[in-house]
C-alpha cells in the first residue's frame, strides 16, 4: 500500500459514535484522500477484520468504547498484524497516557477536537510502514545479488564483467560500460581494479580477487567500490576449470547509489527533526544507551515543554510555528547548557541531556534557560510570547532511557499544572499517582460492565407548604472491591478526564428510572426522581433518544423523571442546549438548573429555557443565618424564580434556622441533612411508606 493520496486507503475504524466516525472520514476526504472505511465498535468484529489478510492498511481507534478499549485494541493489532499502523482518534487523551500508548506501539494520536491533524498523521504512518516494507524488500534483493554465481552476461541492469586470473577484463556487458568514460572504454589493456574502483580502493579490490583464488568454487566475495562517482556493490564468483570460457571469475555489480542516498535520507528522517534539524527522540534514546561521559559523572535529562505553540500553528500555519521552533532551538543551543546534547522529542517539546552532580547545580542554569525562552519572539513584524515549563530527571544507573524520559516528561507536566512553578525535579511519587489513576480508571471500566458495584443513594426533597416528600435526587456511589465505598468526588472527576462520564451518567439514569418504577409498582405514592446529567451528556445530539430509551425500558412515565443540568453546562452551547431541552420538555420530562448562582448563566437564555425548577446552591444556603449577603442572594433567587414561574429548591439545608429563613423567603422545596442525608433505596421505601414529613411548625 502506497501512502500516495490518490490511492485508496483501506481503514479499519474502531468507534461506537457514528457522528464521530463520520467527522473523522470527512476530515480525511476533505484533505483529498481516497478512503474505504470499515466501521466496527466491538472486539469480535474488530478481530474478524484484522484476521482478513490484506484488507486493512491502517487502524483508527477511539480510546474508550462501551464494551472495549483502545489499549486492548492496540495490543490485539500488535499480535495479529504488527505491520499495520495504529492511530488513536479520541476525545481526551492526556500527555502521560499518550506517551504510554506510543511506547506500546501506537503510531500517533489525534484528538477529535483537532481532526485537521489526522490526514497528515495517517499519511506519515502509512509512509513509515511503506518505508519498512521497501527496506526489507531491498535488503532481500541485495542478498540475492551477493549470492549471484551465474556467468550470464546479459543479466538485465547488472554490471557483468568477466576477468582472467590476472584481473584483466575479458568481456563486459553494456550495463558495465555505461558508467565508464570514453577513454576508459577504449583503453587497450583494461584491468578490473583500474576501471571499477577509485584509486584509493584498488588495493582492497586486488586483495579480494586474490582471496577468490583460495576459496572453494561457488563461494562468492563481495565488496563496495566507486565507479566514476557511482557506488557499486560487487559480487565475484570463481568459475570452474572445466568452464568453456577464457575467464577465471565473473563479477556482478549493482549500482546502489540511489539506494544509499535513500537510506541516508531515511536515516535522517528516522533520527532528526525536519523543522529544527535537531536529533529526535529515537536518536536521543540511542545516545542515552551509549553514554560518553566519564565514569561516575551523573547525567540529568531536562524536558522543555512549550505552550501556545499549537495556537500559533493553527492560526498562522506550520511555517510560522517551525520558524519559532528554530528560534527556540537557537536559544537553547546558545544557553548556559549549550555544550550538552539537545533533541526535539515532540511537537512542542525538547529534551536536553547534561552533566549535573546534584539538583542545586541546575537551579541557576534552569532559571537562565527559562529567562531566555520567555523573551519575546519576532514573527512577521509582531512579537509573540511562549510559556515554557521544565521537568528534570536524573539518569540512574541501570534505568532504561525510556523510563528517564518518561520521568522527565511527568515532572514537566507537573510543573505546567502548578502556578508560579516553571521547573520541577522528578519525584517517584508522581509515577505512583499516575499508576494509581491508571489502575482506578481500568477498575471503573470494569465496574461499568457489571451490576453490583455502582449504585444509587437518594436524598429526599420536601415541599415546604405540605412538609411532604415530593422528589428524590439520585446520587451515584461505587462499592469498590478493593477500596470500599467511594463517594462521587473520588471517581466522577476521573470519569470526566478519561471519557467515561457519559457511560457513567447513562448507567445512573437507567438505575434511577428502574428504581422509580419499582417504588410505584409496590404501591407507594409516586414522586419525581431527579438525575444529574453531565455537560458531556447535554452536548450529545442524541440525548433525547437516550432518555426516551431509558423511559421505555423501565416503563417510567416521563412526568416522574427530572433531569438536572448545572448552570455552567447551559452556557457551553446555549443554542444547542435550548433545542435539547425543548425536545425533552415536549416529551414530558421535568428539567431543573442545579447549583444556580455559581456559574455564568445569561438571563436572556434563562428566561427562554423550558425549565421547571431552580436549585439554590448550598454554598449560599450554608451561611444565610450569619451572612446577610448570602441571605439576600437566596431571597433574590427565590423571587426571580417565581417571576419566571419556576419552583425554587434550596440545597444543603441543615438547620431549623436555615429552614425558617428560606420558608420566609417563599422557597418551595428544601433538600439537605435537616430532613435526611442521602440514603439507600430501602430507607427511602420506609420514608415513603411512613409518609414522613417536615413538622408544620418548622416550615413557619
Amino acid at each position: 500500500m502506497s501512502a500516495h493520496p490518490k490511492r485508496t486507503i483501506h481503514i479499519l475504524q474502531l468507534e461506537d459514535d457514528t457522528d464521530d466516525a463520520e467527522l473523522t472520514c470527512r476530515a480525511l476526504r476533505d484533505a483529498g484522500l481516497s478512503i474505504d472505511v470499515q466501521l466496527v465498535c466491538n472486539e469480535a468484529d474488530y478481530r474478524a477484520r484484522l484476521q482478513q489478510p490484506g484488507l486493512v492498511d491502517i487502524v483508527l481507534s477511539d480510546f474508550s468504547l462501551p464494551d472495549y478499549d483502545g489499549l486492548s485494541a492496540l495490543i490485539l493489532r500488535s499480535t495479529l498484524v504488527p505491520e499495520v499502523p495504529f492511530i488513536f482518534v479520541t476525545g481526551a487523551l492526556g500527555e502521560e497516557r499518550a506517551v504510554e500508548m506510543l511506547h506500546i506501539g501506537a503510531s500517533d494520536y489525534v484528538l477529535k477536537g483537532n481532526l485537521q491533524r489526522l490526514p497528515a498523521a495517517v499519511m506519515r504512518a502509512l509512509a513509515e510502514a511503506d518505508e519498512v516494507r521497501i527496506r526489507d524488500a531491498m535488503q532481500k534483493q541485495l542478498k540475492a545479488e551477493r549470492q549471484l554465481l551465474s556467468a550470464v552476461l546479459d543479466t538485465s541492469g547488472a554490471l557483468i564483467v568477466l576477468v582472467d586470473q590476472a584481473g584483466r577484463i575479458v568481456r563486459m556487458n553494456p550495463a558495465a560500460t555505461a558508467p565508464l568514460s570514453a577513454a576508459q572504454r577504449e583503453a587497450d589493456e583494461q584491468y578490473f581494479d583500474t576501471l571499477f574502483a577509485a584509486e584509493d580502493e584498488r588495493n582492497v579490490v586486488s586483495e579480494h580477487l586474490a582471496h577468490l583464488c583460495r576459496l572453494p568454487l561457488g563461494m562468492p566475495v563481495s565488496w563496495r567500490a566507486t565507479v566514476n562517482g557511482r557506488l557499486v556493490l560487487w559480487s565475484a564468483a570463481r568459475l570452474s576449470d572445466q568452464a568453456e570460457t577464457p575467464g577465471f571469475a565473473v563479477m556482478s555489480g549493482l549500482d546502489i547509489t540511489a539506494q544509499e542516498e535513500a537510506e541516508q535520507q531515511a536515516y535522517y528522517l528516522r533520527h532528526f527533526d525536519s523543522a529544527s534539524g535537531l536529533p529526535n527522540r529515537a536518536l536521543l534514546l540511542l545516545r542515552m544507551r551509549q553514554p560518553t561521559q566519564p565514569v561516575g559523572e551523573r547525567m540529568a535529562l531536562i524536558m522543555i515543554g512549550l505552550s501556545r505553540l499549537q495556537e500559533i500553528r493553527d492560526s498562522l500555519g506550520d511555517e510560522a510555528a517551525n520558524h519559532l521552533l528554530r528560534e527556540v532551538s537557537r536559544r537553547l543551543m546558545a544557553g548556559p547548557l549549550a555544550g550538552d546534547y539537545l533533541a526535539k522529542v515532540g511537537d512542542d517539546s525538547f529534551a536536553l541531556l547534561c552533566a549535573a552532580p546534584e539538583e542545586s547545580a541546575l537551579n541557576a542554569p534552569l532559571q537562565a534557560m527559562l529567562t531566555q525562552l520567555h523573551e519575546p519572539y519576532m514573527l512577521d513584524g509582531r512579537f509573540f510570547f511562549l510559556a515554557a515549563n521544565l521537568g528534570v530527571a536524573f539518569c540512574e544507573t541501570g534505568a532504561p532511557p525510556e523510563e528517564t524520559l518518561q520521568a522527565a516528561t511527568m515532572a514537566q507536566h507537573q510543573a505546567a499544572q502548578q502556578q508560579n512553578e516553571n521547573y520541577r525535579f522528578y519525584q517517584p511519587l508522581l509515577s505512583d499517582e499516575a499508576r494509581s489513576r491508571l489502575e482506578l480508571e481500568g477498575e471503573l471500566h470494569a465496574a461499568l460492565a457489571v451490576d453490583d458495584q455502582l449504585f444509587l443513594d437518594y436524598q429526599p426533597q420536601v415541599a415546604l407548604h405540605s412538609g411532604q416528600i415530593v422528589g428524590l435526587e439520585a446520587l451515584i456511589r461505587w462499592r469498590h472491591p478493593r477500596l470500599g465505598r467511594l463517594g462521587p468526588m473520588r471517581f466522577v472527576p476521573l470519569a470526566e478526564s478519561c471519557g467515561l462520564i457519559a457511560a457513567l451518567g447513562d448507567k445512573a439514569l437507567h438505575m434511577a428510572c428502574q428504581q422509580a418504577v419499582s417504588w410505584q409498582n409496590s404501591g407507594l405514592p409516586p414522586v419525581t426522581v431527579a438525575v444529574n446529567l453531565s455537560a458531556v451528556q447535554w452536548s450529545q445530539p442524541d440525548l433525547a433518544d437516550t432518555i426516551r430509551q431509558a423511559l421505555a425500558q423501565s416503563g417510567l412515565a416521563p412526568a416522574w423523571l427530572e433531569l438536572e443540568l448545572t448552570e455552567s453546562a447551559t452556557m457551553h452551547n446555549p443554542v444547542a442546549t435550548l433545542a435539547t431541552m425543548q425536545a425533552l420538555r415536549d416529551m414530558g420530562v421535568q428539567l431543573s438548573i442545579d447549583d444556580f448562582g455559581t456559574g455564568f448563566c445569561n438571563l436572556s437564555y434563562l428566561k427562554r429555557f423550558p425549565v421547571d425548577k431552580l436549585k439554590i446552591d448550598q454554598s449560599f444556603v450554608r451561611d444565610i443565618t450569619t451572612q446577610p449577603d448570602d441571605l439576600v442572594i437566596s431571597q433574590l433567587v427565590v423571587a426571580m424564580g417565581h417571576l419566571l414561574h419556576l419552583s425554587v429548591v434550596a440545597e444543603g439545608v441543615e438547620t431549623e434556622g436555615q429552614l425558617a429563613l428560606l420558608a420566609e423567603a417563599g422557597c418551595d422545596i428544601i433538600q439537605g441533612y435537616y430532613f435526611s442525608r442521602p440514603v439507600s433505596p430501602q430507607a427511602c421505601t420506609s420514608m415513603l411508606a411512613a409518609d414522613r414529613r417536615v413538622p408544620p411548625a418548622a416550615c413557619g
